[in-house]
């Protein structure tokens, strides 16, 4: 299968981004399929929940032509499942210093079914890059409607990319989701009524589980695969799968 590239980004923190990011790729790599998360993000999170010391080389290093992405990929322990470390370097890069994207070369398109992006809360250069360089964008969305505002300095920047590369399929996946609350309904709602079946069907649940996962250097599937969440993400995993390039 052709490699897929999928960017998951939203510049607002706390809305389960490196979270689905993380868990996306894990369970991508359950079903069998090679998979390559890359941390953009200098806070690093990602590299952190998948029990990969920061470390160098990273993903600073290869866009600066310091190291290649063969030389820079690690193992998580996980089947199927590997990874470029993030680090603050990635703080300072900007899109000046960009090299010969290091995710579309042959060595990454051919050993690899999907790269995952996990993007800085921001729209930085790295987040510039991702979306550039990206065949998908999955946009996590906190429903709450003060996340709902926060987008549109995000969509701005994609109709930039757009312009400039062409297309760029746009996935919603709502997150943090409670159902006791009448707000959290009422965001799905008018998500769904503005982006239509760019919207997820798979609903990720505010758990405690979830929370507590990265603490034990755990996806969710690990921490208890029998949770509400673990099992929305499974279902989005499979969306993932089924949607496809179009």
């Amino acid at each position: 299968m052709q490699c897929r590239v999928l960017a998951v980004a939203n510049q607002k923190g706390g809305v389960g981004k490196t979270a689905t990011a993380v868990t996306l790729a894990a369970g991508l790599a359950a079903r069998g399929k090679r998979t390559l998360v890359i941390d953009l993000d200098p806070q690093a999170n990602a590299t952190g929940n998948l029990a990969v010391g920061q470390h160098t080389p990273g993903i600073a290093e290869v866009l600066q032509g310091e190291t290649t992405l063969r030389e820079a990929c690690s193992e998580t322990g996980r089947s199927g499942l590997s990874l470029i470390a993030g680090g603050n370097r990635m703080a300072t890069w900007s899109l000046e210093e960009k090299c010969a994207c290091p995710w579309r070369t042959e060595h990454a398109t051919e050993s690899f079914d999907f790269v995952i992006l996990d993007c800085p809360p921001s729209i930085s250069g790295p987040t510039i890059l991702a979306l550039q360089e990206s065949d998908e964008l999955i946009i996590p969305v906190q429903s709450e409607y003060l996340a709902l505002e926060g987008l549109s300095s995000l969509l701005r920047a994609v109709d930039g990319v757009r312009g400039a590369t062409g297309a760029l399929q746009i996935r919603y996946l709502i997150t943090m989701f409670d159902r006791r609350n009448n707000l959290a309904g009422e965001v799905e709602a008018e998500l769904r009524a503005h982006f239509g079946k760019q919207v997820s069907r798979s609903v990720i649940p505010r758990s405690v589980r979830m929370a507590e996962a990265p603490g034990f250097r755990r996806t969710i599937f690990e921490h208890d695969e029998a949770c509400s969440a673990a099992q929305a993400y499974a279902a989005f995993t499979e969306e993932v799968l089924a949607y496809g390039p179009q």
